[in-house]
């Protein structure tokens, strides 16, 4: 019995050291990845086009979803410290901002999936379709539906103790 406490221990350590290092290591590449990219499709001519458009919104998606995550993972393994745990709205306005990050992404890309589909269509129609000003709409709908369909979350998600 005792080895086996002594080799979970010696694990839990690795963990906690591997998130005291590893986790601000992260965050530091993340953040300065984000920032570059950010920097790429913001430039003058690359805002014209509204797939550079989603793509910044996927980035900024990207970023906070990234911030936001290894952030709380790295308090919660590497220092123990764990907001997530003793507050009831924290835990779930933690759980529905990563939840409602996490899904804008993707949504994101199949909007600019869309849009690179009209640009090369052979229909004209089809490629008028394809402006800043509906990237704009579609960004901003597409956000609201999301947020607005997972905010069940900030009300059924619950804190439960599994030992004493």
């Amino acid at each position: 019995m005792s080895s086996s406490d002594g080799f979970l221990t010696s694990l839990e350590s690795i963990q906690t050291n591997l998130f005291r290092i590893g986790g601000p290591i992260l965050l530091v590449l993340g953040i300065v990845s984000c920032v570059i990219n950010l920097m790429v499709f913001t430039q003058k001519n690359l805002r014209k086009s509204p797939c550079s458009i989603y793509l910044i919104a996927v980035n900024i998606a990207n970023f906070l979803y990234l911030t936001i995550s290894v952030l709380l993972t790295t308090l919660a393994l590497g220092y123990g410290i764990d907001p997530t745990k003793s507050n009831l709205f924290t835990c779930r306005f933690c759980y529905y901002i990563l939840y409602l990050f996490d899904i804008l992404s993707p949504f994101y890309v199949i909007l600019a999936s869309i849009d690179r589909v009209l640009v090369t269509s052979s229909n004209v129609r089809a490629r008028q379709r394809s402006t800043r000003h509906l990237a704009y709409i579609c960004i901003g709908c597409g956000t609201l539906f999301w947020i607005l369909f997972h905010c069940h979350t900030l009300i059924l998600v619950d804190i439960q103790e599994i030992a004493p």
